[in-house]
């Protein structure tokens, strides 16, 4: 699928590029959905672009992240997002700018949680004549959805935090919780310092020269960085709560252990008694006394009580 910003503001959706055979594109501004091998083809042989960071994006190196030449600048982000199940995670997002206009190539995954999210984002860019412009905004969208999607996190970690640390209610699922949350703090971690990697090296780059935005991404650099501060307090405060319900854990462990230990011992003693008087042995004399069974079992019951006493006093319970 396609959307088409053209240079008079109109927007054309066609579902694949053979119906765009007599469509004049004179435009700033094309998104494919669910791109496909002929749609990339068909924006090789009309506009003449090299995909080969599509080739390599899952690589380290910074080449699978930004491409330059003189007819294109290569951009790959690997965005995280939260899928239907509202799981967080990310998928490759490329975006090509070049002297022809701007190119957006991403999964329908990511394009409808944004339109979710980020209903008025087309129509922004719809207001925008200038393509350097339209790159601009492209530029600050990403900055500011790396803000909101660590601050929506945070706001989770904060409430999962002040449900455990203040209000002390915990469950067994929220080890579970606090793993995925630190997954997900990690994932937008690695992210975006690619991310802040590709702005700075395209900040050295001939097209920033031909665009001259720096200041912007300077800027967006520094809102990074700000952005990055808060997704490691973020570490910080899930090692806290972490250790603070493994704290917990251990603390109702320990309880468990020491209930236990009063049950075997209160069980122990009695047993032990009535295990001597099991024996059977000839010569006993408390088996011919008459009150002999009468005592035994009060033994018994004070070697139960005794020890429960002690245990009291201990508190152990």
């Amino acid at each position: 699928m396609l959307e088409i910003i053209l240079k008079n503001k109109e927007i054309i959706k066609a579902k694949n590029t053979d119906e765009l055979s007599n469509v004049d594109l004179d435009f700033n501004h094309i998104h494919f959905i669910d791109y496909t091998e002929s749609d990339i083809k068909w924006v090789q042989n009309k506009f003449g672009l090299d995909f080969s960071i599509m080739q390599r994006y899952e690589d380290i190196e910074i080449s699978s992240h930004f491409l330059e030449n003189e007819n294109q600048a290569s951009f790959h982000f690997s965005i995280p997002f939260y899928n239907d199940e509202k799981k967080l995670v990310e998928e490759p997002i490329f975006l090509i700018m070049s002297s022809h206009g701007l190119f957006l190539f991403s999964s329908s995954d990511p394009d409808e949680f944004f339109n979710r999210t980020y209903a008025n984002k087309f129509k922004w860019i719809q207001e925008i004549s200038d393509l350097n412009m339209i790159f601009k905004t492209q530029i600050e969208f990403i900055t500011d959805y790396y803000a909101d999607i660590t601050e929506n996190l945070t706001k989770r970690i904060k409430s999962l935090a002040n449900r455990v640390l203040i209000e002390k209610e915990f469950t067994k699922e929220d080890m579970d919780v606090i793993t995925r949350y630190n997954f997900n703090n990690l994932l937008i971690k690695e992210s975006l310092i690619e991310t802040t990697r590709v702005f700075n090296l395209y900040k050295k780059s001939k097209w920033e020269q031909k665009i001259g935005i720096k200041e912007t991404i300077e800027r967006e650099l520094n809102d990074l960085t700000v952005v990055s501060d808060y997704i490691q307090f973020n570490f910080d405060r899930l090692d806290d709560l972490k250790e603070n319900v493994t704290n917990k854990i251990d603390l109702e462990q320990n309880h468990i252990f020491k209930m236990l230990t009063v049950v075997t011992v209160c069980i122990s003693l009695p047993t032990l008694i009535a295990g001597v008087y099991g024996m059977n042995f000839e010569k006993m004399p408390e088996l011919k006394t008459a009150y002999g069974y009468p005592i035994v079992l009060i033994a018994m019951v004070f070697s139960v009580i005794l020890p429960l006493i002690y245990f009291k006093r201990k508190k152990w319970f």
